[in-house]
């Protein structure tokens, strides 16, 4: 069954009216003299996006294998796929399945390590939704499986998770306040969501629900939103990395598991909530750093500057990128397993050199030449055109030529 199921493609048909809602935002900032957006801050989002959909190919077969095995094996039940109540009580216990994957995810280490990358941005736009995991999937699937024991169709089970995916989409705004008192009681929010993001103590690990807040409320996550919010995390991730966003929480507790004292301690870090310390040594107790308090009006977000050139040189080579990623996507189904891997490792190397460009790293002086030529390699994969290679070879020495005249400015600075 596995190998023929060809999934809903819900979540990409959906990009295009993402982007439309995207644009709107930034019209209603731009009127509302708002500044919603950063560019270094939105393509490290998008970039994380990408890196998400592209890397879950390789993962999907991991995560489903489960949840096929049980529907297979040992459903209670065979909801039918055409039963509108059936979609109805999926979509439900979904977003009910998704509310405890979401705080475990917050309160233990391990799976906070697969989460944390889409709160490492400082800004709260609609652009930040698309920042998603890369390495999250490979854990996630585990708390959906009582689903297919009740006896949802995967592909029922599959186009749930992706209309809670699209509607959590909408609730990454600053620029809707509330909608309405009813709403607002049953429905994740805008309003409950920017809680959901913030560094504020008072609203750390709150507000987990997908569609539906009222899971909040019966388990007593659930808070208001009273002060100003600051986003981000804890210890800031001060980076436009995407491959460092995707792993560094897990290095960081792999380093705490290594330098804590026993077995016990070393195994209890990956267990424990963000902010515990092992103790290190014999006679040490275990400490928990509680969040700091924040101030608004004093909070420095990460913000290198770079010269206009090379974010111009950034941005246009981000939005090819985008594109042939899109495009990748769209036509998955036609590409073999080796033009798969090459558009993937293209891709990230070209989304790595795009972070340190941002980050104005000198290191970019060696890898963007490196991912350029990278390209050629790539493309030998999907057409052997004489003419098609050659005009990129022209492009990789255009841009090449184009990128060194803007280099001085690759200092690191932030403000």
């Amino acid at each position: 069954m596995l190998e023929n199921f060809k999934a809903p493609p819900y979540v990409t048909f959906a990009i295009p009216f993402f982007f439309l809602l995207i644009f709107i935002e930034m019209g209603v900032g731009y009127f509302r003299k708002k500044e919603y957006y950063r560019l270094n801050d939105s393509i490290s989002d998008l970039s994380l996006g990408i890196l998400s959909q592209l890397w879950g190919i390789f993962l999907k077969g991991i995560s489903l294998f489960g949840y096929f095995y049980l529907y297979e094996n040992y459903r209670l039940a065979t909801i039918p796929i055409e039963s509108v109540l059936g979609w109805a009580a999926c979509i439900i216990l979904w977003d009910f399945c998704y509310y405890w994957f979401h705080r475990v995810s917050h309160e233990v280490n391990i799976f906070w390590a697969g989460h944390v990358i889409h709160h490492t941005s400082e800004e709260y736009n609609l652009i930040v939704a698309l920042r998603q995991s890369g390495i999250g999937g490979f854990i996630s699937w585990v708390f959906y499986l009582p689903l297919a024991l009740i006896g949802f169709h995967p592909w029922v089970f599959l186009a749930a998770g992706q209309l809670n995916l699209i509607y959590q989409f909408w609730v990454h705004t600053k620029a809707v306040k509330s909608i309405g008192t009813v709403g607002e009681f049953i429905l994740s929010t805008p309003a409950h969501h920017r809680v959901h993001h913030a560094i504020n103590p008072k609203y750390i690990d709150k507000n987990h629900g997908g569609i539906f807040i009222i899971w909040d409320r019966i388990f007593g996550t659930f808070q208001k939103e009273e002060e100003e919010c600051v986003y981000g995390t804890v210890k800031p991730l001060a980076s436009f990395n995407p491959i460092w966003a995707n792993f560094q929480y897990l290095l960081e507790i792999l380093r705490l598991s290594w330098k804590a004292h026993g077995v016990i301690n070393k195994i209890k870090v990956f267990f424990k909530p963000p902010g515990w310390i092992p103790p290190m040594k014999e006679g040490e107790t275990a400490v928990f750093l509680s969040p700091p308090p924040v101030d608004p009006t004093k909070y420095k977000k990460y913000d290198p500057q770079i010269s206009k050139g090379l974010k111009f040189y950034g941005f246009s080579w981000f939005v090819i990128v985008l594109v042939l990623s899109f495009a990748g996507l769209l036509f998955l189904g036609k590409m073999n397993t080796n033009q798969l891997l090459a558009l993937t490792i293209w891709v990230s190397a070209s989304l790595l050199s795009f972070g340190w460009i941002f980050e104005g790293r000198r290191i970019s002086l060696i890898w963007e030449p490196f991912r350029l030529i990278l390209g050629i390699i790539a493309l030998g994969f999907f057409t052997q055109e004489t003419s098609v290679i050659a005009s990129y070879t022209l492009l990789v020495v255009v841009c090449l030529f184009a990128f060194y005249q803007c280099k001085s400015s690759l200092v690191i600075s932030t403000s």
